[in-house]
């Protein structure tokens, strides 16, 4: 099944207790779409918010968002996931945007995962994911970094510079 990032640049009024019924909306809904939410971030100051589903296609996901609570994603991208099986995510959280990194292969996304883990150390930033949409070229790496500093130093080290990073919680 096809895996899909989307992202809510801004949910006016954003809080926790608000995203967290959001989403027990999004799973209450999601088997009549045929849509399976996988995890979510979001950062509280800014109202993004950032859903992980596995669906047959961008319009499952848009659907049942639709029903659930009316909260429409402003992208939606189909991924490909990159990085461990089953990252423990804990401690504070960076989730990056690169808008136009075109032409990637899987293997050029998996040795940058690579290097982002080992340049990371040196910034006690510990990278647990990436997702990839090469027909648009955008780009999200997900980090257990102290800091947004820390996170976009190891991008420098690989010169792959980021276009949009939030420092975010996980979903429960």
């Amino acid at each position: 099944m096809p895996l899909y990032m989307d992202v809510h640049y801004r949910i006016d009024g954003l809080t926790t207790a608000g995203v967290v019924e959001a989403h027990r909306k999004d799973l209450a809904a999601q088997a009549r779409y045929g849509v399976t939410f996988v995890n979510y971030w979001f950062e509280e100051a800014t109202g993004k918010v950032f859903c992980l589903a596995e669906a047959p296609n961008a319009q499952a996901e848009e659907a049942c968002h639709r029903e659930a609570h009316g909260l429409l994603a402003d992208e939606i991208h189909e991924v490909k996931e990159y990085g461990e099986a089953r990252a423990e995510e804990s401690g504070p959280l960076c989730l990056d945007m690169h808008f136009r990194v075109e032409g990637l292969t899987p293997q050029q996304v998996a040795d940058a995962v690579q290097f982002h883990r080992d340049a990371g150390t040196k910034h006690g930033v510990r990278w647990l994911k990436a997702w990839y949409d090469p027909a648009a070229g955008r780009l999200f790496c997900l980090s257990a970094s102290p800091s947004i500093d820390a996170h976009s130093a190891v991008h420098s080290e690989a010169g792959l510079p980021v276009d949009e990073i939030a420092q975010v919680k996980q979903g429960s």
